[in-house]
């Protein structure tokens, strides 16, 4: 499949976000993230920040903020990424036997391509509401009913540097996958299938296809497929982690207001926790080679 995936700015995959429904803001020449009530995170996760020149959303110093630093001195926890490194090298090839039968079964079944036209998406609204039904996904669960859904793809094709693919079988679409490039990386956050699509190894055969995007694009050196997840979303991280994703520790610095670390501290510590990271240290992961800033638009 051959298709043209151009570098969004910073500011153009806010914008993307924020008509998903994200809650950011911009400060200080960075874009963050709301992650839950008064805790934010720069937009892009494996941003690595200045800690001199760091200026938070005036929400966040009452309650916390979050981001990466270069130097590890500096870092009183971490942020975990699932990544896909090295992306031009990726080839079907390189999988494992069963990884390889998967997506060549996938490959029998279906047919992936970009979708153009808001009409086509549109009429993934049963795929969406069946996913949804099936996972109990929260995030932007409205979009079960169908205008709801139709605003939001609606708004995706308002933004031309999305990717959009779907896979079709002979009765129509069966899966939707989304990707966005930033820099040097590409961003793989949103997929739902059918059940009967994912028993057929759809979803082997969308990562297929991203990862061979990925390697057919120029300046594009790796995959993100999302941070770490913990308790027991834990276990969707294994899907990455069979098929070649690795774990990219980054060490991160993180504030918490000193009445909110207390209360923390005294009811939640678990919670506490979950916002630091596990404290970072060479040896607890793969260390991303990406001490740069990608808001200035410095390529590692």
């Amino acid at each position: 499949m051959q298709t043209v995936i151009e570098s969004m700015t910073p500011a153009e995959l806010a914008s993307y976000e924020r008509a998903m429904g994200a809650r950011i803001v911009e400060s200080g020449g960075v874009f963050w993230r709301r992650v839950r009530p008064l805790f934010y995170r720069p937009l892009i996760p494996f941003e690595v920040l200045d800690p001199a020149a760091v200026r938070p959303p005036l929400a966040a110093r009452w309650g916390a903020w979050q981001y990466a630093v270069g130097d590890p001195g500096r870092a009183n926890g971490s942020i975990a990424c699932l990544m896909f490194q090295n992306a031009a090298d990726y080839s079907l090839e390189s999988m494992d036997k069963k990884r390889r039968w998967e997506v060549r079964r996938a490959q029998h079944e279906f047919r992936v391509r970009p979708l153009t036209e808001v009409h086509e998406l549109l009429r993934a609204h049963p795929v969406f509401a069946e996913f949804q039904q099936r996972t109990g996904y929260h995030y932007r669960a409205d979009r079960v009913r169908p205008d709801r859904y139709r605003a939001w793809a609606e708004k995706v094709f308002e933004h031309p540097k999305v990717r959009v693919l779907g896979a079709f079988d002979s009765s129509g679409i069966q899966a939707v996958g989304i990707v966005q490039r930033v820099a040097d990386a590409l961003l793989y956050a949103t997929f739902f299938a059918t059940d009967a699509a994912l028993r057929k190894q759809v979803a082997s055969l969308m990562l297929h296809v991203v990862r061979e995007l990925a390697a057919a694009t120029s300046g594009v050196h790796r995959v993100h497929a999302g941070l770490r997840k913990q308790g027991a979303d834990a276990s969707v991280d294994q899907f990455y982690l069979l098929r070649g994703a690795e774990v990219v520790t980054l060490p991160a610095f993180c504030r918490i207001h000193p009445l909110l670390a207390w209360g923390l501290e005294r009811f939640r510590p678990d919670l506490k926790k979950r916002l630091l990271g596990e404290p970072w240290s060479a040896s607890a992961g793969t260390v991303a080679r990406v001490a740069n800033v990608i808001s200035q638009g410095i390529n590692p």
